[in-house]
Parts: structure tokens; C-alpha cells; sequence
């Protein structure tokens, strides 16, 4: 089962990377939209990523360091795109995603209910 969850894991890493990069058409009539939308990936991305480990993720510093590092680049390649925007707030919310799943996954046991 954890090569399944290695699957999901490197296949939201490609996706997330793809979406990250490809240009935008126009905006969304919803306010905050693409915040919702940082925060949601970053906290199925930690999801996947703490399932796909053989221990809980809070005991691999390196894996946290390469989700907030993964978070950074991302706004980092598109602040040098001509067709994106770099956002600080995109950042705080791609970092609440993966707080908010390291204080909720333990309380709730998610390793075991999966």
C-alpha cells in the first residue's frame, strides 16, 4: 500500500509543479479562491506524504524541510514567470495546509484509519 501512496505523493508533486507553472486564464469571481486552493494542496500533499513514509512525518525533519522548500520554489519560479505572480499570502497559505494537517493527522490517527 505504500508504494501507492509514494504514487499519489510524486503524481500531486507533478500536478501541483504543472499547475504551478502553466499560465492562468483570467480570474475567478471568488475572492481568496486560490488561497483555499494553495492551502488544499499543501495539506493533501502532506497527507500523501506522511502515508508514504514508514513512520509519521513529524519524525522526518528532511521530509518537512522539502514540503516548505517545494512551497517556497514554487513562488520563487513564479515570480520569474512573465504570466504569474509570485504572492507571499500563497506562501502563508501553502504553509497553514501543512500545519494544519501536522496538528490534526496525530489527534485523529489518520495513519491508522487509512
Amino acid at each position: 500500500m505504500i508504494r501507492i501512496y509514494r504514487f499519489v505523493f510524486l503524481f500531486l508533486v507533478l500536478l501541483i509543479s504543472y499547475a504551478a507553472v502553466t499560465p492562468t486564464e483570467g480570474g475567478t469571481s471568488l475572492p481568496y479562491i486560490d488561497k483555499l486552493l494553495h492551502f488544499s494542496a499543501f495539506l493533501v500533499l502532506t497527507l500523501f506524504m506522511d502515508l508514504s513514509l514508514k513512520k509519521p512525518l513529524m519524525l522526518y525533519r528532511s521530509a518537512l524541510i522539502f514540503l516548505i522548500f517545494y512551497a517556497f520554489l514554487i513562488e520563487l519560479v513564479q515570480y520569474f514567470l512573465p504570466y504569474r505572480s509570485a504572492e507571499v499570502f500563497d506562501f502563508v497559505s501553502d504553509l497553514l495546509g501543512i500545519l494544519v494537517y501536522l496538528y490534526f493527522a496525530p489527534k485523529i490517527n489518520i495513519r491508522h484509519m487509512l
